[in-house]
């Protein structure tokens, strides 16, 4: 008699289990890039081109008048070390009028990390850090050193050969 009472208690026991453990569906989360500059909270909207002919990446970070620019020659998941034009940011007036622009410190570490590629659903996922230094500046502007940090990421993959 006991063990009929247990069965009923065990299947659904099983079944908490297995749905509670389903993977969580990572295509449910929006598209987003964000980071702290010089510890102050940003977000943006990510944009994400391929170019399959010369596998050149392309992300595009666009926020409050303030874009940041990656472009790496991508393989697949890993990290990618950023170096001379690899990276870049600037600040606009009127999402044309560019008013400030900041290249790669050459003297301090800027990384790319791709955790995720899905090249099923064309999303990609990852983290960054940089380290900018400001090239130049119309007004003058007295922040000469630009740090990202706990940069995140995840974007819709758009295929462009003419990019």
């Amino acid at each position: 008699m006991k063990k009929l009472n247990l069965i009923p208690l065990l299947f659904l026991l099983f079944t908490f289990v297995l749905l509670s453990c389903s993977k969580d569906d990572d295509n449910t989360q929006p598209d987003f890039i964000s980071a702290k500059i010089n510890q102050e909270n940003w977000n943006g909207d990510p944009e994400v081109y391929l170019n399959p002919e010369n596998d050149t990446l392309t992300l595009l970070g666009a926020g409050d008048e303030q874009v940041v620019v990656f472009k790496i020659k991508f393989k697949e998941e890993g990290t990618y070390n950023l170096s001379d034009a690899q990276a870049n940011y600037y600040t606009t007036i009127g999402g044309d009028v560019i008013t400030s622009f900041y290249t790669l410190d050459p003297e301090l570490t800027s990384q790319l990390t791709i955790t995720e590629y899905h090249s099923e659903s064309n999303t990609i996922k990852g983290n960054f850090k940089l380290n900018l230094i400001q090239d130049w500046s119309n007004p003058e502007t007295e922040i000469d050193l630009l740090n990202f940090t706990n940069g995140e990421f995840k974007g819709t993959i758009v295929e462009q050969s003419d990019f």
